[in-house]
């Protein structure tokens, strides 16, 4: 009889410990968050660029394309600024490797493109870490924080067309932390690793894009 409770207690004490010690995957996609820029003042008239994908120089090729749309439409949204639809460009200018003065004439004739905007992407990384306790096996409480640091940079260049002229060049670094916690009575649930989604990757440059556009339109 002694024997059987002490398995039965070892059985309970070891759930709970479990509770508190065993690591849960964690998804990191807080992208709900709705990023807005700079407004124009009514009547302003809006530049006409042309934009090509920016190169990518992290190791998340995925990136390449979500940052274009996320930056046209950031754009687009501040009425600073009209987008030249992306695929009519490259019917003309494919990569940053492509610029020449007569193709940007092509780009001013064709579609009236006054100024030229590229980039890189020249970092893209999510940090974790994570604090918290846990009391007699969680019997008396336990809590887990997690801070998530996003770090994002671009540089960029916006060049008149059709000669070329580099008007702006500059980069942005872009450091943001989101805290999630994870607090429970008698049984714990916490979490160790960070998943992100390839779909979230684009919206998390966000930010960053946001500072990208509010300098373009400083600078103008």
């Amino acid at each position: 009889m002694k024997t059987k409770r002490a398995v039965l207690t070892i059985s309970i004490f070891s759930l709970l410990g479990g509770a508190c010690l065993t690591p849960q995957p964690t998804r990191y996609e807080n992208v709900d968050e709705r990023v807005e820029v700079t407004r124009a003042p009514a009547g302003t008239v809006r530049k006409k660029i042309a934009l090509v994908n920016f190169r990518n120089m992290t190791d998340k090729s995925y990136l390449v394309q979500p940052a274009t749309i996320q930056l046209t439409s950031l754009m687009v949204q501040s009425g600073y600024f009209e987008i030249i639809e992306p695929t009519l460009v490259e019917s003309v200018i494919r990569a940053q490797d492509e610029i020449t003065t007569e193709k940007l004439q092509t780009l001013k004739d064709k579609f009236g493109a006054e100024y030229f905007l590229t980039g890189n992407l020249t970092n893209f990384e999510i940090r974790e870490t994570s604090a918290g306790f846990c009391l007699f096996l969680g019997l008396l409480g336990s809590k887990n924080t997690k801070e998530y640091i996003v770090e994002t940079g671009i540089d960029y260049r916006l060049v008149s067309v059709p000669d070329a002229k580099i008007l702006q060049a500059d980069s942005v670094e872009n450091r943001r932390t989101d805290t999630s916690s994870q607090a429970g009575f008698l049984f714990s649930t916490g979490g160790s690793d960070v998943k992100v989604l390839q779909s979230s990757g684009g919206k998390l440059l966000r930010y960053a894009m946001k500072d990208l556009v509010e300098k373009l339109i400083r600078g103008l």
